[in-house]
């Protein structure tokens, strides 16, 4: 099985279990039981592991999460690697509409309209809507955004109290830890359900 290439698309005031609870969950997903209890051992992770989780934002400065702590990505939009997965995260609803109102970024995010799998977790959905990628297909946001999400997109499918919807190739998840759902949702997906349990079980979720 190959190794899927994830990127985690990075942002001023992001919020951080948006991205971190994916992250986790993908990074250390493991091949089998014994993988999985040598990721629990050792401080580098396996080369054999069936996910490389790498964070990417607009520039090379520090971003500054939601609750303060800055973060430095591995790449920028226009470096990084060839990607698997796209993933991205929400926020408060001012640094999503920066991103809404950025064209660079929804131009780069529109690019990957092909890759296996985009992915949003909360607000993220709002930022995703902007790229027209969503319009016509079932989706489903943090509860709080849901009206702004389908205010916002009419052509949208806003599916309620589901943490993880998925449409062809978009999954849309639900607000905050609804991430880690979707996160296991794609291990389920790509590995097998047998694996999605065992990682569920790793971090006591």
């Amino acid at each position: 099985m190959k190794k899927r290439i994830v990127g985690i698309f990075l942002y001023d005031y992001v919020d951080i279990l948006d991205f971190s609870g994916p992250a986790e969950v993908l990074s250390l997903t493991s091949n089998s039981k014994p993988e999985q209890l040598l990721t629990l051992y050792k401080k580098e992770l396996l080369p054999t592991r069936p996910f490389h989780v790498c964070t990417i934002t607009e520039n090379e400065l520090p971003i500054k999460t939601h609750s303060g702590i800055k973060i430095e990505s591995d790449y920028r939009i226009d470096n990084h690697p060839e990607l698997d997965i796209l993933i991205i995260p929400g926020g408060p609803l001012r640094a999503v509409q920066s991103m809404v109102k950025n064209k660079k970024v929804q131009e780069w995010i529109f690019k990957h309209k092909k890759i296996e799998y985009i992915c949003s977790v909360c607000t993220g959905a709002i930022i995703l809507g902007a790229t027209g990628l969503l319009n016509c297909k079932n989706a489903t946001t943090h509860h709080l955004a849901l009206k702004i999400l389908q205010g916002s997109y009419p052509d949208i499918r806003v599916v309620k109290e589901s943490k993880v919807v998925q449409d062809g190739n978009i999954i849309t998840s639900a607000g905050v830890t609804s991430g880690i759902n979707m996160a296991l949702y794609l291990v389920e997906n790509i590995i097998g359900k047998s694996a999605a349990e065992r990682i569920s079980n790793t971090i006591e979720f």
